[in-house]
């Protein structure tokens, strides 16, 4: 009965090990891998370009749950100081150091946060110099220090989240509405298709094609 005992606790114990290591294997699976762009795409940028994420946390899944596109956040590139960076709107639950509403971050630093390879660069072309305009209407919210709107309320005027800053931005520059607007229940949803439309939107660099 002894030996019996002892053997029944030999493989409860293998079996256990065997468990914790597959579900630790399993895990390291979904670990997110911050991604970075190549040097040559440095050279490309201008001010005022446009760049668009997939987040890797809840917030963007819901974002993307409720939209049904790829990506959940967005800003504007800008060149500061030598150094490019990015000027957006983000709730504080999520953002570096916890700041609400309207910031700036190191561009290397918004890549980082670009899950599954969903990254994008576009810049407008739909207008001169919109790239300049676009720019100095960045650093003009940003001034404003708004909050995050997480009623994502598009008629809120003392809020502000992601993609309603290029939304009015770009309404601000040309006097009228330049994005896709999906309308749904009592709310409107912005749609970043609207940046993938090349007549208006010249793509500057995909992630996504890097892992192709």
């Amino acid at each position: 009965m002894k030996i019996i005992y002892i053997a029944s606790l030999i493989i409860l114990f293998f079996s256990a090990f065997a468990s914790c290591s597959g579900e630790a294997e399993e895990s390291r699976k979904y670990v997110h891998v911050p991604p970075t762009m190549p040097d040559s795409v440095y050279d490309k940028l201008q001010d005022g370009d446009i760049i668009m994420r997939k987040g890797t946390g809840p917030l963007s899944f819901h974002i993307m749950n409720a939209t049904k596109e790829d990506y959940s956040h967005c800003g504007i590139i800008v060149k500061e100081d030598d150094k490019w960076r990015v000027i957006h709107a983000m709730g504080g639950s999520v953002s570096k150091g916890d700041v609400d509403g309207m910031q700036m971050v190191d561009l290397t630093e918004f890549v980082a946060y670009a899950a599954d390879s969903m990254m994008f660069i576009c810049r407008a072309t739909f207008e001169d110099s919109l790239g300049t305009k676009i720019r100095d209407k960045a650093y003009e919210y940003l001034a404003t220090e708004a909050p995050f709107d997480h009623s994502f309320n598009l008629f809120e005027q003392d809020r502000i989240y992601c993609s309603e800053l290029i939304f009015c931005i770009l309404r601000d520059i040309t006097g009228e509405n330049q994005m896709k607007i999906r309308k749904k229940k009592d709310s409107y949803q912005l749609l970043f298709s609207t940046f993938f439309d090349e007549e208006k939107y010249e793509p500057i660099f995909h992630l996504k094609d890097l892992a192709n």
